[in-house]
């Protein structure tokens, strides 16, 4: 008796067809379709590698959601076109590397630093100070115990 195999099957997210599951998680037709648009991008951005996002876009048929998601995994490089740019995360601004503008990482960080030294302040107000007892002058083991 064998076991009976699942099939590894999926809706393309796409176009909605049922098609065996792969590492792009879509079918083969809307692959095809996704190659021959980033070809076409790039063909274009060989020729005009100083155009804006809005020219790609509108020479191209490509939205900028998707001219965005290549240029975040890294398929079309903006170290090669230099007025490509992608918006940042928490406010828009265009950005052209990682995932946050500087303002707003120097923001976030300057936040967490600020909660993080307001919790050890209270951390050290809340604890209290351990007097060694019996024999000065030493210490035991014990003593360092008792603090953790």
């Amino acid at each position: 008796m064998s076991i009976p195999q699942q099939l590894m099957v999926a809706n393309c997210p796409r176009c909605g067809k049922v098609f065996q599951r792969n590492l792009r998680n879509q079918c083969m037709d809307c692959s095809t379709s996704m190659n021959d648009q980033l070809k076409h991008c790039v063909d274009y951005l060989r020729r005009n590698y100083r155009s804006s996002n809005e020219q790609v876009c509108a020479v191209t048929g490509v939205s900028s959601i998707q001219l965005q998601m290549w240029m975040k995994e890294g398929k079309l490089p903006l170290s090669d076109y230099p007025n490509l740019s992608y918006p940042c995360a928490s406010c828009a601004e265009p950005i052209r590397e990682h995932k946050l503008c500087v303002s707003c990482s120097t923001r976030i960080t300057r936040d967490i630093r600020k909660l993080t030294d307001n919790g050890t302040v209270q951390q050290r107000m809340k604890q209290p100070e351990l007097k060694p007892q019996g024999i000065t002058g030493g210490f035991k083991i014990s003593d360092r115990w008792n603090r953790v």
